[in-house]
């Protein structure tokens, strides 16, 4: 048995290093005194607070916003830019604020740009003439001057006159076909088409499925980017390469106890390309969100809705979990992306993609695209993230609700870095072809013990068999630990199975273990052991018995960890 006390401490890294920068926006946004466009007041529930327009200093999110980022800006009554209404009849519908944009669009129009020194549009400063020199010169040559000034007018006339009859022949010509500002490339709209309008985003009778229609009232309604002052999670501080051409965005919300809300964006870009870059950029964003506490729930697989389909769910793990179903598609170059927000448990699977067929349809007609048909969704694995094959921190459960930010070292060497039952040397073993370890910490929650901590350790194997091989050995080393050290006790939890993304079989073998460092204390550990064909990981979890992870989460994580094993290439 190893001696806890010289366990090598697992590295911290300072707090200066934790704080994620917000990336500046050089877009000059409309001045701050010019008030949003919205919904039309008949649309506008008159007694939801939460709504004014002027903006106003922000101020700290707060607890009960179902989208807001951390540290975005709300008025005193929860929303953005917040004016007390006049008194209502109850009930009240509390305003979905999403989080403002620290990085998306600039918050205050930014400085004209500058001309260069060498700019055609800058007047050239006139140099002092030479004393006797630049004077003389003119008096001398002036009547030459005056014969090529004229000669010069001569000349620009007739090159004139001779356009002017070139142009007027070519415009008399017939022309074979369409020019190339008149044509349009296959799959695209028209020019002249109307590729999304205010009618295309969802209403109250299209959120059925999630929720009765007569639950459901609009919040806003804005027509153009630079209105829209809310975000989707994940996507607050996203910072767009590609701007588009049409932007509509509405936000719905109910009475319900769970705070549903919902809001829906359709943009639509100058071509498909543009377009796939911005859904890329969306599911990149989505899929290594760093908002804390933010922590990856499920990921599911829409089918036979668009051309391309992302759905992810996300909990913020505040003292009242808030789930955010996120729905992005393109269809062409028009992409629509809905949030759905509920408190204490997430929207079913399929309800976001069946409330946006409507929405969808009309966009596939606009881009000539094929109509969703037989829309299905399933469960699928979630997306990979950098660092493949590793546990990231938008993986990891929270001890604490709305307190802690897991942060992540390596990947590194393995070094010494065991529990003690496994009863042979993780780093010098013989069978793994390339073996590594990387260190997970649990910071900014106080009551989180020193010793508290992950350590992820990873090992490749020329074959399924010999990991297979491994993990067996590993597993009843683990188990049988008591047998050998007295001072130790495991307990062996059910096995957790999970699946690839190709559908092969992985499973977990999960352990929790105590031992003894002293007549009056003990360490606790919890432990991973997980085989993806011919990857194994084993996950060692420095706990104590009153801090460490739910058997809820145990077998959540466990399930994380040999799926994210399955995407080491």
């Amino acid at each position: 048995m190893s001696d806890e006390h010289s366990r090598p401490r697992r590295a911290w890294q300072p707090e200066a290093e934790l704080q994620e920068p917000l990336v500046p926006d050089d877009t000059a946004a409309d001045a701050a005194s010019r008030p949003r466009r919205g919904a039309a007041a008949a649309e506008r529930p008159t007694a939801i607070a939460g709504l004014g327009d002027d903006p106003v200093e922000p101020a700290r999110a707060q607890p009960d916003n179902p989208f807001a980022r951390p540290g975005s800006g709300v008025g005193p009554g929860g929303g953005v830019g917040f004016v007390p209404p006049a008194p209502e009849p109850e009930p009240m519908i509390p305003a979905p604020v999403f989080p403002r944009s620290a990085g998306e669009y600039a918050d205050e129009p930014g400085p004209a740009p500058r001309r260069s020194a060498m700019s055609s549009d800058t007047p050239v400063e006139a140099e002092p003439a030479a004393p006797g020199g630049s004077s003389s010169w003119v008096t001398a040559h002036r009547s030459t001057l005056a014969t090529w000034a004229i000669g010069g007018v001569v000349g620009a006339l007739v090159v004139g006159l001779i356009a002017f009859f070139v142009v007027r022949g070519l415009q008399a010509e017939p022309t074979s076909g369409p020019t190339g500002s008149e044509s349009a490339s296959p799959g695209s709209p028209s020019a002249s088409a109307q590729p999304a309008e205010v009618a295309d985003l969802v209403t109250a009778d299209d959120l059925a499925p999630i929720a009765p229609a007569s639950e459901w009232s609009v919040i806003s309604t804005t027509e153009a980017q630079a209105d829209h002052t809310m975000r989707a999670i994940c996507l607050s501080t996203a910072q767009s390469t590609v701007n588009p051409t049409h932007s509509f965005q509405r936000t719905l919300g109910t009475t319900g106890a769970d705070k549903l809300a919902a809001l829906h964006r359709i943009d639509v870009y100058a071509n498909a390309e543009a377009a796939q870059s911005v859904m890329a950029e969306r599911v990149a964003a989505l899929s290594t969100c760093s908002e804390v506490p933010a922590r990856l729930v499920r990921a599911t697989t829409v089918s036979g809705l668009a051309e391309e389909s992302f759905q992810v769910t996300i909990v913020q793990e505040e003292t009242v979990s808030k789930f955010h179903t996120v729905l992005v598609t393109r269809d062409g170059a028009a992409v629509q992306m809905a949030d759905i927000a509920r408190d204490a448990q997430p929207v079913d699977e399929g309800a976001a993609a069946e409330s946006l067929e409507r929405s969808q349809a009309a966009l596939a007609e606009a881009q000539d695209a094929p109509a969703p048909a037989d829309v299905t969704a399933g469960a699928t694995t979630v997306p990979a993230s950098n660092p493949q094959g590793w546990l990231v921190p938008l993986d990891l459960p929270r001890i604490h609700p709305g307190a802690g930010r897991w942060t992540m070292t390596g990947p590194h060497p393995v070094d010494g870095t065991s529990m003690g039952c496994e009863n042979f040397e993780l780093a010098t073993e013989a069978g793994p072809t390339e073996r590594q370890r990387t260190a997970y910490a649990l910071t900014r929650d106080p009551a989180i013990p020193e010793r508290f901590g992950i350590d992820e350790l990873l090992f490749t194997f020329p074959s399924t068999e010999e990991a297979a091989v491994f993990v067996t050995k590993l597993g009843t080393n683990l188990r049988t630990c008591g047998q050998r050290v007295l001072t130790a006790q495991v307990q062996e939890h059910t096995a957790v199975p999970a699946k690839d993304a190709d559908g092969n079989a992985l499973s977990s073998l999960v352990f929790t273990a105590t031992q003894a460092i002293s007549d009056t204390e003990k360490v606790t550990y919890q432990l991973i052991v997980s085989v993806a064909t011919n990857k194994v990981a084993y996950t060692i979890i420095s706990a104590t018995p009153e801090v460490q992870f739910s058997q809820e989460q145990l077998t959540e994580l466990a399930a994380r960890v040999s799926v994210r094993a399955s995407q080491l290439g």
